[in-house]
């Protein structure tokens, strides 16, 4: 339990929840006019914030933020007596001042120490939990020895981890660390192709063609691990690489898009209207 929290923890820290949760909160006030949407997905973000602090990285941030999200958890209260939307409006003049100051500082992050985001992690060691895709019936269990101080941060839009752990058997293993987004289709899919991959060994003569397979754990339903696959880039670093080596202007990207599949017109009913 302590693990599997704690890796939750890594995976989204309270600096992005922050940013993701007034990204929808801003869409739903500002957009869809919805009071009560927005203050929903703001309220969690705030009990979460008055639980306290348990790493140093959110003590960090406590420290930088808390008094402006104090005042404004105050306005929220306030509008939650008396409905009138200018709290709100008091509100979100608060926010903005931690949009603004957090967002750059996330675009620009490349890795975490696990000392400032979960000390707790980096301190279990010699654990009797197996390296999550080794187990197999019959065999030598093969259990996480520790963690390794450092996680990469991908650049891609969801910003993933990749941590390194080290098993008893000497070996290091590495997985990436996905935080909001539910892994537990992904698990799904392995064990079809699992499936798929035993009644092609029953029915192939030698050795038959197989679907290679990683290990997908989920921890929480926003949260989980992906096995490591080695030697192999994102499509997002495909395209990059693209564009970067042939000179090709992302703005040229998006004009073909848009020339290729415009948006459907917004019109009425349809029907010549006669």
């Amino acid at each position: 339990q302590l693990v599997a929290a704690e890796l939750v923890r890594a995976s989204c820290l309270w600096s992005e929840a922050w940013i993701d949760g007034l990204e929808t909160a801003s869409k739903a006030f500002y957009t869809e006019g919805d009071d009560a949407g927005c203050v929903r997905a703001l309220l969690p973000l705030h009990e979460a914030l008055e639980r306290g602090a348990q790493t140093p990285a959110e003590g960090a941030f406590v420290r930088e933020f808390g008094g402006a999200l104090d005042a404004a958890r105050a306005e929220l209260r306030q509008w939650q007596e008396s409905g009138e939307r200018a709290h709100l409006h008091s509100a979100w003049a608060l926010y903005m001042g931690l949009f603004r100051a957090v967002s750059p500082r996330q675009a620009a992050l490349t890795s975490l120490d696990l000392a400032s985001v979960s000390p707790r992690l980096l301190g279990a060691t010699a654990l009797e939990l197996a390296v999550p895709g080794t187990y197999e019936p019959q065999a030598p269990l093969v259990t996480i020895s520790g963690f390794r101080p450092r996680l990469s941060v991908i650049a891609s839009k969801q910003r993933p981890r990749r941590v390194m752990l080290a098993g008893d058997d000497g070996r290091e293993y590495s997985f990436l660390l996905k935080g909001r987004e539910d892994l537990r289709q992904d698990e799904r899919v392995m064990q079809l192709f699992g499936l798929v991959n035993r009644l092609l060994g029953s029915t192939a003569p030698l050795a038959g063609p197989a679907i290679r397979r990683y290990a997908v754990v989920p921890l929480s339903p926003a949260s989980g691990l992906i096995g490591w696959v080695p030697s192999c880039d994102t499509l997002h670093q495909l395209v990059r690489h693209h564009r970067e080596s042939r000179g090709v202007p992302l703005y040229l990207e998006h004009r073909i898009a848009a020339q290729l599949a415009p948006e459907p017109k917004r019109g009425g009913d349809g029907g010549d209207g006669g």
